[in-house]
């Protein structure tokens, strides 16, 4: 019989040093939120880390993509505290979230109860997670990380999602599952550092700017045969006007018709391409060239000014 290894709990500190800077940032990352959203039935796409709520700054700040609900995790590598209590509810009212999320290294007892008693109080829609993190090791394998689900709502497992099954998509809605999936694995093979949202059976992908303010997204528009890739700013309109005074320096770079639009919340701008059939397999590998080099010219040209436009927002504070 082959010698086993014995398991060794690792102290946090150990693999990471510090919340923000090491933990944080290796969370945030798509492959972690997606064994976190396992261990708690949804899917996690971040918009950001160390988000700006009032005073004080979210963990993280995320959304689930079906329903495009907000998501709030707040990271403790230390034991519950009513500081870290407080700061959840804090931010989740500050952007109306329905999920909260509360990853500690130990949970006290009066803490499970006041996160107990919130999912019992709070309205149907929200649900908090209250969510240890441990971190074990076998001889010198490296460290692997163990999410432990300590608190959910009672009726999670049936209610957390509305999203259907592959059986209940229609046929576009097949098609574009396919085309997004197709359009990852291209991705993959010719940069895997570019790390989109995970596909859906949408119209859209989304990829991320690692700022909650604006994503970059990739779109399809199948009755027009036409493919998109744009700046989709969340709610900032201040946002898009600071960009329009920059619409010849944007139309330079982008070498492209720019098309601008603005709705009742969403904003932004866009390029397109038209084709004969967004869908003809024969085509594919063409549309997805375009799209990868869109995303990463709008990525290039417009991530800046976003970043320039925050500042000057700081500066005025």
């Amino acid at each position: 019989m082959s010698q086993l290894g014995k398991l060794v709990k690792v102290e946090l500190r150990k693999v990471w040093e510090h919340e923000a800077r090491d933990f944080s940032s290796w969370l945030v990352q798509q492959e972690n939120l997606d064994a976190l959203g396992e261990q708690l039935g949804i899917e996690i796409e971040p918009l950001g880390t160390e988000v700006e709520s009032g005073r004080f700054r979210i963990d993280i700040l995320a959304k689930e993509p079906t329903t495009d609900e907000r998501i709030i995790i707040e990271n403790q590598l230390e034991p519950t505290n009513h500081d870290h209590l407080g700061k959840v509810i804090t931010y989740a009212a500050g952007y109306d979230a329905r999920y909260l999320i509360w990853i500690v290294k130990e949970v006290l007892p009066e803490h499970l109860k006041a996160i107990e008693w919130l999912n019992e109080h709070l309205d149907e829609s929200i649900r908090c997670f209250l969510i240890r993190i441990e971190v074990w090791q076998i001889g010198d394998s490296k460290p692997a990380p163990r999410f432990e689900v300590v608190s959910v709502k009672n009726d999670w497992v049936s209610t957390l999602k509305q999203s259907a099954s592959k059986s209940e998509f229609s046929a576009l809605q097949l098609k574009q599952l396919d085309y997004w999936e197709k359009f990852i694995d291209f991705s993959k093979r010719i940069d895997s550092s570019m790390k989109y949202y995970k596909p859906g059976a949408r119209q859209w992908l989304n990829y991320s700017i690692n700022d909650p303010i604006a994503h970059i997204a990739l779109t399809l528009q199948s009755q027009k045969n036409r493919l998109g890739a744009e700046l989709y700013i969340e709610r900032d309109k201040n946002l898009l006007e600071f960009l329009k005074q920059r619409e010849q320096e944007i139309n330079t770079a982008l070498d492209d018709e720019v098309i601008w639009f603005s709705a009742n919340i969403a904003s932004g701008l866009r390029v397109a391409r038209h084709v004969s059939d967004i869908f003809e397999e024969s085509s594919l590998e063409s549309h997805f060239e375009w799209m990868h080099e869109k995303t990463i010219l709008l990525k290039q040209v417009l991530v800046p000014l976003v970043q320039e436009y925050k500042a000057h927002l700081d500066a005025d504070e």
